[in-house]
This record gives structure tokens, C-alpha cells and sequence, in this order.
């Protein structure tokens, strides 16, 4: 039976590795049936991986061929001052814009200049996740332009992360919230001019809204949490990793976003009991907790947590003032614990209970090893 070219290319070929294609057309260097396969080939969708890194180079090489990627990795190299056609690369050779017709998820990197970004996501019209990385070096270079090409061109994007973006404002993160109104994952880690006029413009205007990271965000009050929790009920993820929150945010996230599964805390230093034990109340579903720094945390929550939130993989505490009870009412409840680290919390009982599990098995064996007459 002859199997039709588009069937090859798309139902079979599609499959395949970008190491795959590589290898194949690499083997078939010198071969006299060498033509055919650049034309069954040609004009290809692989799906792509964001793991494997796409330099210049190679991207030209899947130019040349007609190679399409759904996933897209593009690692930005060179000097600050270099202007050739290795860092320019998607300004300068307009002959290849045609690569980004089928990108839905994109990752960039290195040295990322904005003439370059706009140019990439004004050819993405399929995008659904961009994820910029912008710490390759001290000075970020990542500016708004980006952001409002992205809110121009990208109106159906589901995910969008800036890690360490230090020069985006709110000003592009509000037209943002008002173009991508179906964003369902937003990262902020590090953006630190960012304040509450962005977050709760996306409250507002995303309410479907399910992951949001703000990590290292200092202007951040309790206004944007609050706001989140009674707009974004659908929340499933909460990185609040250093910011100036209190109890307040966290008891109306725990009360408002009942399928919370993720949520860290760490040096965040006036989160208290009061805040993890509404999110046991209201959060059964929590999975990952992370307390590190969280010094007013004690065994009057951490029982809870074991007691309500069964299903608990991973838990991080640190410099709080939890006893081995603690630790034995997790053992007791979470049987599917998958990790578990207690640095500096000098009320439990020994050194060896004062570090890290990666198994629930290794926790039990050294609680018994302490308190042999536990019945884990």
C-alpha cells in the first residue's frame, strides 16, 4: 500500500526527534535515494522539544529543509555589541520567518534583545506559551516593547513567563491583562518593579487564571492577593517566595481558592499558624507546600496539614518551632510523601531528624530509630 506523503508527514514523521531528522538526513549524506527523503520531508511538523536548545546554526539548517516545530527552544548567543548574523539572525534573514507559522511554545534565552523577541512572536500567529529567561548576565535587557508586541500578536496565549524580566512595568503587564484575557499561567519571578496595579489588573481581567508566580516581587501587598483569591477561584499553584504578605492573604486564598495544590511561602516572615491552618480547612488537595524561613510555624498547623492534606508530596519547612510530632503525624497521614526537609528546626529531637527525606520509608526509619515504640 502507498502510503500518501501528508500522511507520512504528519501522522508519522511528526513523532520524531529533532535529533531524529538530524540523524536521518545525516545518514543519508551520500546516499543516492538522498533527494527523496528531502522530499518527504520537506514542509514536516515535529512536534519539537523545549529541552533541546535551537542556535543559530540549526535553525537555519530546518529553514533550508521546511522543517517545522510546535515546540521551540531558542538559545540567543554572542556579544553584547556583535551584529552578526548569528545574534540578528531572525531580524536580518527574513528568508526564514516562515519557521514560526506553527510554533505554539516557544522558550527564549541568552541574549535577548527586543528587536529580536518582537520579530519572533509578530511571525508566531499559533503561540499559546512564551517563556522568557532573561538572566544570562547582571544587566537585564528584556524590555516593555516585547511584552506589548506579545499583547498585539499573541491574543490567544495561555502562558506567559518573564523570569527575571527586571525591566518590565506594570504598563505592559496591564495591556497584557487586557489582550490575553485567557491567560491561565503567569510567571513574574524577579520582575521587581512590577506593583499591585498589574496583578490586579489580571485578576480582573483573567479570572481563569490557575498558576502565578511572583516570586521576589517587593511592591506586592496584600491588595493583589486578595484581589486574586476572590476573582481567580480556579487557582491551583501560589509562589509568594519572599514577598511582604501576612496571614490576611493567605487565609482569603485558602478560603476562596479551595483547589489550591501548590503553594510557597518561603521567607515570607509574617505568614503564622493562622494562615496554614486555613489552607488545611479549606485546601485538602494541597500537594506541595513550601514554609522555609517561616519561623512562626509550629506542630499546631503542621498536624493539620498532615491530618487534612493527605495527598502531600512535597513539604518544606525551615527555622520553624516544630516538634517530632509534627514529623510523626506526617509519617502517620501522608503516605504518598515523596520529599521532606526540616533544616534548622531546632525543637526536633536530634540532628538527624533536622535535614531531608526524599522517601516516606527513610522518614519512618529514622522516627523509629528514635522513638522505637511509634506504631508508623
Amino acid at each position: 500500500m502507498k502510503l500518501p506523503d501528508v500522511i507520512f508527514r504528519q501522522e508519522i514523521l511528526q513523532y520524531l526527534t529533532l535529533d531524529n531528522i538530524v540523524k536521518l538526513d545525516n545518514a543519508c549524506m551520500n546516499h543516492m535515494y538522498r533527494s527523496q527523503l528531502m522530499d518527504k520531508i520537506d514542509g514536516v511538523i515535529l512536534i519539537g522539544d523545549k529541552d533541546r536548545s535551537v542556535k543559530a546554526s540549526l535553525f537555519k539548517w530546518l529553514g533550508m529543509r521546511r522543517i517545522y516545530l510546535i515546540k521551540m527552544n531558542l538559545l540567543f548567543e554572542g556579544d553584547d555589541d556583535d551584529d552578526d548574523d548569528s545574534h540578528n539572525l531572525f531580524v536580518m534573514e527574513n528568508d526564514y520567518k516562515d519557521q514560526f507559522r506553527y510554533t505554539q511554545h516557544i522558550v527564549m534565552s541568552g541574549l535577548i534583545r527586543d528587536i529580536i523577541s518582537i520579530f519572533i512572536v509578530s511571525h508566531c500567529p499559533c503561540l499559546l506559551s512564551i517563556d522568557i529567561f532573561d538572566c544570562i548576565r547582571p544587566d537585564p535587557i528584556v524590555t516593555d516593547y516585547t511584552l506589548q508586541s506579545i499583547a498585539q500578536h499573541c491574543t490567544g496565549l495561555k502562558s506567559l513567563s518573564l523570569n527575571y524580566c527586571q525591566l518590565i512595568t506594570d504598563a505592559s503587564i496591564i495591556s497584557m491583562s487586557t489582550h490575553c484575557t485567557g491567560l491561565q499561567s503567569l510567571n513574574l519571578g524577579w520582575c521587581r518593579q512590577i506593583t499591585d496595579a498589574s496583578i490586579i489588573s489580571i485578576s480582573t481581567h483573567c479570572i481563569g487564571l490557575q498558576s502565578l508566580n511572583l516570586d521576589r516581587c517587593r511592591k506586592i501587598t496584600e491588595a493583589s492577593i486578595i484581589s486574586i483569591s476572590t476573582h481567580c477561584t480556579g487557582l491551583q499553584s501560589l509562589h509568594l517566595y519572599s514577598c511582604k504578605i501576612t496571614d490576611t492573604s493567605i487565609i482569603s486564598i485558602s478560603s476562596h481558592c479551595t483547589r489550591l495544590q501548590s503553594l510557597i511561602l518561603d521567607h515570607c516572615h509574617r505568614i503564622s499558624d493562622a494562615s496554614i491552618l486555613s489552607i488545611s480547612t479549606y485546601c485538602n488537595g494541597l500537594q506541595s507546600l513550601y514554609l522555609g524561613g517561616c519561623e512562626e510555624i509550629s506542630d499546631a498547623s503542621i498536624i493539620p496539614i498532615s491530618e487534612n492534606c493527605t495527598g502531600l508530596k512535597e513539604l518544606y519547612v525551615s527555622y520553624a518551632s516544630i516538634t517530632d510530632a509534627s514529623l510523626i503525624a506526617i509519617a502517620k497521614n501522608c503516605t504518598g510523601l515523596q520529599s521532606l526537609t526540616t533544616y534548622d528546626c531546632n525543637r526536633l529531637s536530634c540532628n538527624v531528624l533536622r535535614g531531608y527525606f526524599d522517601s516516606l520509608s527513610k522518614l519512618r526509619a529514622v522516627l523509629l530509630s528514635i522513638h522505637p515504640s511509634l506504631s508508623i
